[in-house]
C-alpha cells in the first residue's frame, strides 16, 4: 500500500475517485483544491483513467446541494440545509452549482461504475476485514470488482486495504 501525494500519479494509470476529490475541487479548497481539481483535468485529459462509482457520485451531489443550501440560504448547518431540501420543493431544482459540478464530470472521459452483481456483498466482507465503515467497504468492492488497484481520496481508512494504492491530495 502506498500513501503517495496525487500529484505523482503516473501517466496512464486506472484511478478511482472518492468524493472528497470533486469537493475540494468544486469548492476550491484552501489546502486541496487545486490538486484535486489538477487531478480532474489529467482525466479531461485522457493523461490518466478516471474512475467513479455510482455511490460516489450520489454522496457528491447529495453534499453538494446541503453546502449550496447553507451558502445560499438561511441555513445554518446540515441539518437545517437537509429539512430545506427536504421540504421546499422549490429549492432543488433551483440550485446550480450541484449541477453544473455533476454536468462536468459527465462531459469529462470520467468511466462511471455501476454496481454488479455481486458488488455489495463484496462490500460486506471488505467491511468486516478491514474495519472500514460501510460506503467506504461499498466504495472499495467497486475497485475490486473492476480491477482498479488505485484510488484518489483524502481518507486514509482506505490505506488499510493492501491490494489498494492510495494516492492523497
Amino acid at each position: 500500500m502506498n500513501l503517495v501525494k496525487i500529484s505523482s500519479i503516473p501517466s496512464g494509470e486506472k484511478v478511482l475517485f472518492d468524493t472528497n476529490i470533486f469537493i475540494y475541487s468544486a469548492l476550491d479548497h484552501q489546502k486541496y483544491g487545486g490538486s484535486c481539481t489538477d487531478l480532474i483535468y489529467r482525466v479531461e485529459s485522457g493523461e490518466i483513467e478516471g474512475y467513479i462509482p455510482t455511490v460516489v457520485l450520489n454522496e457528491l451531489l447529495h453534499r453538494l446541494m446541503v453546502v449550496e443550501v447553507i451558502e445560499e440560504s438561511s441555513a445554518r448547518n446540515t441539518k437545517e440545509a437537509i429539512r430545506i431540501l427536504k421540504y421546499d420543493q422549490s429549492v432543488i431544482p433551483n440550485l446550480k452549482t450541484c449541477w453544473r459540478e455533476l454536468d462536468r464530470i459527465y462531459d469529462m472521459r470520467f468511466i462511471v461504475l455501476k454496481e454488479k452483481i455481486d458488488t455489495f456483498k463484496e462490500s460486506l466482507s471488505i467491511a468486516r476485514k478491514y474495519s472500514l465503515l460501510a460506503k467506504d467497504a461499498y466504495i472499495a468492492s467497486f475497485a475490486k470488482s473492476y480491477g482498479v488497484q488505485t484510488i484518489a481520496t483524502n481518507d486514509r481508512d482506505f490505506k488499510r486495504i493492501e491490494w489498494l494504492n492510495v494516492w492523497k491530495p
